[in-house]
């Protein structure tokens, strides 16, 4: 029976991130895959790294989210070093569009509370926006946040791969986790639907499938997916630099002219066919805050699942099963939180604490 150190099941944004700092301290690291890895909500995202864009006042991972923000030049750098990937890391900023005063009066409180804390945030006229992007649509006023940045999350995973193999992390792909052994105090290792692997310790960062790999003696983390409609347009030339976002849709743009829209929230179980009703909805979007785009090609089109608890936070530590830990239900901040939730989980392992407060979003408050 193979045996590792650290056995992380799944091999998403968060399992690579996390199998990478531990492989760096010399950790026997080996990360289970039911396919490829980045290739379900990582590979699906858009790249954007936004805390601010979306911030609600005295929400408990907003200080998560900008601490993991603040890691991304790094860890950007250290694996372009590594790997000679483009990561695509890009800090123009983001316009949040209004399109009336009901919209900005919506927008405001989160924007003030923001400034109040030292973030800073520009408010800009229509004729202001429209000379920072003149191919948007006339009328739109914006919030400018400079410190919200962006990735090109495929190209991330790439890079977050090839660094953990060279760094010794084993992959194990094609291969389905049933079950966490235990012995009632600790792990002992994982179920394979043909085999069993021994480990120390066992990480699920297995997104919205996490819930079907069951524990004896303990519930289920409570996870389901939540499918997004995305699409990609291509245009000869760049419409606009900045992370672009409204309450119809946001849209991220790539170098060469790419520009990445979504989203839309379904529950819709495992189903990710791509349906006509939700694309064309982004493209209508996309093309009235752009109109430009109306003359773009549709490059590609796809669904992802995010994985979501039940109180929209990540479930995220130790479980009551000794040695085995949780890293789950990131939602719509799988990208932006994966550096911080690997420092986090790499600490617990490494020192048996978290360098940051999490107590907000520990599995205990499932009963787990």
């Amino acid at each position: 029976m193979p045996g590792f150190d650290t056995v992380i099941i799944g091999g998403g944004i968060i399992g690579c991130s996390l199998a990478r700092l531990l492989a760096g301290e010399g950790v026997k690291v080996g990360v289970i895959e039911r396919g490829a890895p980045g290739e379900e909500a990582s590979w699906a995202a858009a790249g954007m790294l936004s805390p601010s864009a979306e911030a609600g006042k005295g929400s408990p991972i907003f200080n998560l989210c900008r601490a993991s923000l603040k890691l991304y030049g790094q860890l950007a750098a250290e694996l372009q070093a590594e790997t000679d990937l483009d990561l695509g890391y890009r800090s123009e900023g983001t316009l949040l569009l209004f399109e009336n005063e009901q919209e900005r009066e919506t927008m405001l409180p989160s924007m003030e509370w923001q400034r109040g804390a030292g973030i800073p945030i520009q408010e800009l006229s229509a004729q202001e926006t429209r000379e920072r992007e003149p191919h948007l649509a006339d009328g739109l006023g914006a919030f400018y946040l400079p410190e919200d940045h962006q990735i090109d999350n495929r190209m991330l995973m790439q890079a977050l791969v090839a660094s953990c193999r060279r760094r010794g992390v084993e992959f194990l792909l094609g291969k389905t986790v049933t079950e966490v052994e235990h012995n009632g105090q600790g792990v002992t290792g994982v179920v394979l639907e043909k085999e069993k692997i021994s480990a120390r310790r066992v990480v699920n960062t297995a997104g919205a499938w996490a819930g079907a790999i069951r524990t004896q003696g303990l519930a289920p983390t409570p996870i389901r997916p939540v499918k997004g409609h995305m699409l990609a347009l291509e245009s000869p030339d760049p419409p606009f630099r900045h992370v672009i976002r409204s309450h119809r849709c946001y849209m991220v743009p790539r170098l060469g002219g790419r520009v990445i829209v979504g989203s839309t929230m379904e529950e819709a179980g495992f189903d990710k066919s791509p349906r006509a009703g939700p694309l064309t909805g982004l493209l209508r979007a996309a093309q009235k805050t752009c109109p430009v785009l109306a003359e773009s090609t549709v490059a590609d089109f796809w669904t992802g699942l995010r994985p979501a608890a039940p109180d929209g936070l990540p479930v995220l530590g130790p479980t009551a099963i000794e040695g085995y830990s949780v890293a789950l239900g990131h939602f719509r901040n799988g990208i932006l939180l994966a550096p911080i939730t690997a420092q986090i989980l790499s600490a617990w392992q490494l020192t048996g604490k978290s360098p940051f407060a999490v107590d907000a979003l520990l599995p205990q408050r499932f009963g787990g």
